[in-house]
């Protein structure tokens, strides 16, 4: 669903500048009477052979025109397409079940992988907690009030997650603010939170660590989430990252 809302955005965008650019352009359509052209105009011919830049602009209108349409019934079928989807999450489709099967332990539909990389431990940052302690509903200890609401919505939904652990990349250790697993499919997903960008350095830092990830198969909304202060505050936000990215509705 990801590609086709990129793809739908990508049209619109285009479309735009076609309308734009078209209204630009000069009234009429390009008409070639051997080696004469004429501008028509509401069923009347005018000569223009002498005027290459009308002609080329005429040539572009009847260009832009069709690709117009086309993009019109591409944002149409995918539009529609898009309604037709089942969005339902991986939990609320396993609540559809029988009885029989809802009674099951939920980590029976689990990826085979999933049991595994939720029971093993693994390498936390050492740096220390300071000021005031925050936890997440679940007990997670975080570092800011913001992380606080992406692990609470990870825990909404039932992803396990790691805070902070240990990914080591072209020798350097870095940690992730968090690393998610799709319990369904085994997809892992890292989240970095970038909130204090008015400190000195920290862009650079920032810009760095995005390169390094990115440099290693990371790639920005597909397996790699990255969020700044202004936007986690909105919890549509949160929950459309999470959806479409980690769970790949």
């Amino acid at each position: 669903m990801k590609s086709m809302i990129i793809k739908l955005n990508y049209y619109k965008k285009e479309l735009a500048v076609i309308i734009r650019g078209l209204q630009k352009l000069p009234d009429g359509y390009l008409a070639k009477k051997g080696k004469f052209y004429y501008q028509v105009i509401n069923r009347k011919q005018i000569g223009i052979t002498k005027k290459p830049d009308l002609i080329n602009a005429l040539y572009r209108k009847k260009y832009l025109l069709a690709r117009k349409v086309q993009l019109e019934n591409n944002i149409s079928s995918i539009s529609q397409s898009i309604s037709k989807l089942d969005n339902t999450i991986q939990n609320e489709l396993i609540q559809s079940f029988p009885t029989a099967y809802q009674d099951m332990p939920k980590s029976h539909f689990y990826h085979p992988s999933a049991e595994a990389w939720m029971a093993a431990s693994y390498q936390k940052n050492p740096f220390p907690f300071k000021g005031r302690e925050l936890f997440s509903k679940n007990g997670t200890q975080v570092r800011s009030k913001t992380e606080i609401l992406i692990a609470n919505q990870l825990e909404d939904y039932g992803i396990p997650y790691r805070y902070e652990a240990e990914l080591i990349l072209d020798n350097q250790t870095n940690y992730p603010d968090f690393t998610s697993l799709n319990p369904f499919n085994g997809k892992l997903t890292i989240w970095e939170h970038f909130g204090a960008l008015n400190q000195t350095g920290y862009e650079d830092s920032m810009n760095s660590k995005m390169n390094l990830y990115t440099s290693h198969g990371y790639i920005p909304f597909e397996n790699f989430i990255y969020t700044f202060e202004y936007e986690v505050g909105d919890p549509r936000r949160l929950k459309d990252l999470i959806e479409n990215i980690i769970l790949g509705i």
